[in-house]
């Protein structure tokens, strides 16, 4: 992986959930560490606020995405064997509330993502993990968002999934964790996790068939650990994925890197994937398994743990 000197000398600092904040240099006093920055890029620097998500019923958060009606709502969701259920909290990391899925199964739910189709917000859930590379098919649900801003808190809400889609990989069973939509194009984006490189592929947002076969992109560019690492999965396994707002960067994390991906005009996501990415080390969580863009450009991730962690990435 080639180190940005720019980005290794870039001034980061450290705010975390009691409000101490200092520059890099002074970290000693908050007892915490800040990320490095590495990669191609334009050598961004980057700072991090840290919480933690106060509530035990997120214990095993997989999945993250920005609310669509409300800008200081998150939504998060628990792995497998989960209740089919997402969960909002703020920016501080405090409960909000609950979203319950009817007709729908937490078989291993791996990541979401939110956006607006037709003037509607609307929030996805991947049930797409996959360890053994085995299940025959794998399912999205596509939800509403409700509207939330006027509720009391906590809320306790349900809806039925206002489409489900059910797909497979054209290339056989794929453990995957990673998904994104461009709901400008009608597309949903999927990322393998345990091959030799991570894999792209394709759905439609809408489709007409209850049964869609995967289309597959090919390869992306992406950091991956030396040969005889300790331990390459940290770096090699993808985790999470996610577009922003303007739909001109995504964004996929591995358990300890976050890669962010810029896309110029008239250029498909899988080109601008296949460029070397702008690369972010996290910090140590247990197990970094969800990102997601907030409307103002900045990151989030979250981690398996209880409490689980809650981070917000500054990119400059």
């Amino acid at each position: 992986m080639q180190v940005n000197a720019d980005l290794g000398r870039a001034l980061r600092a450290l705010v975390v959930a009691t409000g101490c904040a200092v520059f890099a240099w002074a970290l000693s006093s908050c007892g915490a560490s800040s990320p490095e920055a590495s990669g191609s890029g334009t050598g961004d620097a980057v700072a991090l606020e840290e919480y933690r998500i106060d509530t035990d019923l997120i214990n095993e958060s997989s999945g993250l995405a920005r609310s669509q009606v409300d800008p200081q709502l998150l939504w998060t969701h628990n792995d497998s064997g989960g209740a089919a259920t997402a969960y909002a909290v703020d920016h501080a990391g405090h409960y909000q509330g609950s979203l319950k899925l009817n007709l729908a199964a937490n078989l291993d739910w791996e990541d979401m993502t939110s956006f607006v189709e037709d003037g509607q917000p609307r929030l996805l859930l991947a049930d797409i993990g996959d360890n053994s590379a085995f299940r025959p098919v794998v399912t999205l649900y596509i939800v509403d968002e409700p509207d939330t801003t006027q509720l009391s808190r906590p809320f306790e809400l349900s809806a039925t999934p206002v489409r489900t889609i059910t797909l497979i990989y054209p290339d056989g069973p794929r453990d995957a964790e990673s998904i994104a939509v461009d709901a400008a194009e009608g597309s949903v984006y999927l990322l393998s996790k345990r091959d030799a490189v991570p894999q792209l592929y394709r759905v439609p947002l809408a489709p007409t068939v209850p049964l869609v076969v995967a289309e597959a992109l090919g390869e992306i560019a992406i950091p991956r650990a030396p040969d005889g690492s300790a331990d390459p999965e940290q770096i090699n396994w993808t985790t999470s994925m996610d577009i922003n707002a303007a739909a001109d960067a995504l964004v996929v994390v591995s358990l300890s890197q976050a890669h962010v991906y810029h896309r110029v005009a008239d250029e498909s996501w899988l080109q601008s994937m296949q460029r070397s990415p702008v690369s972010l080390d996290l910090p140590e969580y247990p197990q970094i398994e969800a990102v997601a863009w907030d409307d103002a450009g900045e990151l989030w991730i979250t981690s398996e743990g209880e409490p689980a962690p809650l981070a917000r990435l500054h990119l400059h």
